[in-house]
């Protein structure tokens, strides 16, 4: 079975674009990803594009925007892990010998003005700020877990966001635990900057197969080591935390077949891109994640753990580097390949980072965790 490497990415920026502009969106990420990668849309073999709302434009139409080349085009649509479910697809497909470049491009703009509680009714959940905001309610009271831990996750993200130039929050001035917990209350114990943003945005990816390798600078590549993907499993004494993230074990068990897929220990892992689309679920999946003790994340974020500086000072990876979901923005489809273009983009630096992995659930619930690797 072939390696599988990403050799270009590309994004336009997370905001408020409005609705009717998911095709020229899709169209400016995917070219960026492509002059990135040194190519044209000639060379690509198949075309997986990304989009969770279901009023975005599908993939078809972005390919034909792209270009007539005949290619395959497969519309991928997977709630919040569109991004990598259809990166998963990209891989699987040149795995297989199906191709050997592959272009993945995420996005989100509905084509008629939807407002997001339009979209939650269809889905059948209550509004997500309600549901995560009981989900914390209850881990303040098994573990005493304050709104300044809440506040201190989103001020690391809206502070990695600051770097980001395609984040949706871009704050003027370090943003301090203290102006975090003095924004607008959305849902107690969430304040508005604990939240992720509603918005749009694409982002693009170019993977390639081992032979085709040759065919670019392979000094910038990075190799996918894993790529897990799994969904809700039924058995006794299942704890489940609603329709939205799923049982615990779901992160749990998909984050360890991703590991031992990739012969990785979780020490080795230098950063971490996660579903925080609010605070609280940063908080827990670090601990889902195996990176400490259930309890004990709150004493390591008051110590100024998984920020920067935590791999050196605790042997611990950063954590959510772009700013994640709270700060650089999650717009659904384009959210999972923003999470690879800020790993593979800390994994091309000189003498920088040589491990990362991207984590993100799909409500329902489904859980996929990837592994990449600097190109030694």
């Amino acid at each position: 079975m072939t390696d599988v490497y990403v050799v270009g990415t590309g994004m336009t920026r997370f905001a408020n674009h409005g609705p009717g502009v998911g095709i020229p969106l899709a169209a400016e990420a995917s070219v960026a990803a492509m002059r990135d990668a040194g190519i044209t849309f000639t060379d690509i073999d198949i075309l997986y594009a990304g989009a969770a709302n279901p009023n975005s434009p599908r993939g078809v139409f972005v390919a034909r925007e792209l270009g007539l080349t005949g290619l395959p085009v497969q519309h991928v649509s997977n709630a919040s892990a569109t991004g990598l479910a259809a990166v998963h697809e990209a891989i699987t497909a040149i795995e297989a010998g199906r191709a050997d470049v592959a272009l993945v491009t995420g996005y989100d703009s509905p084509d008629t003005d939807v407002s997001s509680q339009d979209v939650i009714a269809a889905e059948g959940h209550h509004p997500p700020a309600v549901s995560f905001a009981l989900w914390a309610r209850e881990r303040m009271a098994q573990y005493g877990t304050g709104p300044e831990h809440l506040a201190m996750v989103a001020a690391k993200n809206w502070n990695y966001a600051r770097t980001n130039p395609f984040a949706a929050r871009q704050a003027s001035e370090p943003v301090t635990v203290e102006r975090v917990l003095a924004s607008r209350m959305v849902a107690d114990p969430f304040t508005s900057m604990m939240c992720t943003p509603w918005g749009e945005g694409a982002a693009a990816v170019v993977l390639c197969s081992e032979s085709a390798l040759k065919r670019f600078d392979a000094a910038r590549a990075v190799r996918v080591a894993a790529s897990a993907f799994q969904s809700d499993r039924f058995g006794p004494n299942q704890v489940l935390e609603g329709a939205i993230v799923g049982p615990p074990q779901l992160t749990k068990s998909t984050v360890d077949n991703a590991l031992n897929a990739a012969d990785v220990k979780l020490d080795d892992v230098d950063i971490v891109q996660l579903h925080d689309a609010f605070a609280i679920e940063e908080i827990i999946y670090y601990e889902l994640l195996g990176l400490c003790e259930p309890g004990q994340a709150e004493k390591l974020l008051e110590a100024g753990a998984f920020g920067p500086g935590s791999r050196a000072k605790f042997g611990l990876p950063e954590v959510s580097t772009d700013g994640g979901l709270i700060g650089r923005g999650h717009p659904g489809g384009p959210t999972g390949t923003a999470q690879i273009w800020e790993t593979v983009r800390r994994l091309r630096e000189p003498d920088g980072d040589r491990v990362g992995l991207c984590h993100l659930l799909g409500g329902g619930s489904i859980c996929i965790v990837q592994v990449y690797q600097r190109n030694e």
